[in-house]
């Protein structure tokens, strides 16, 4: 809901695209651009299991890298999980820490 309302205020600043196989969605991925930092992050990578293994997710993080560079971005963070991280690597991202999530539940 938030990255809607932030989307709906400053589409400059947030991306979103949605891979289709015919009229069902079988990928999606959110970027967001922080103006006047040389930084865009990216989010919301994530295929449906049974389309995993296509290159689809590659795809959208290749896609994204072009987006965000033709924009103006110097930087791209990303938070990643260990199953995306030899995509990323292979894209030419490296691993500069470790985060440790939290979570809270209502």
């Amino acid at each position: 809901a938030r990255a809607l309302a932030r989307l709906e205020a400053d589409p400059e600043t947030v991306w979103t695209w949605v891979a289709m196989a015919g009229e069902q969605p079988v990928s999606t991925a959110r970027m967001l651009v922080h103006p006047e930092t040389g930084f865009a992050s990216l989010w919301g990578g994530g295929t449906a299991p049974e389309w995993r293994g296509r290159g689809i997710y590659r795809s959208l993080v290749a896609h994204r890298v072009r987006v965000a560079g033709g924009v103006g971005c110097e930087y791209l963070q990303v938070d990643a999980t260990e199953k995306s991280r030899p995509i990323l690597e292979r894209l030419g991202f490296r691993a500069l820490s470790v985060t440790t999530p939290y979570e809270y539940r209502f």
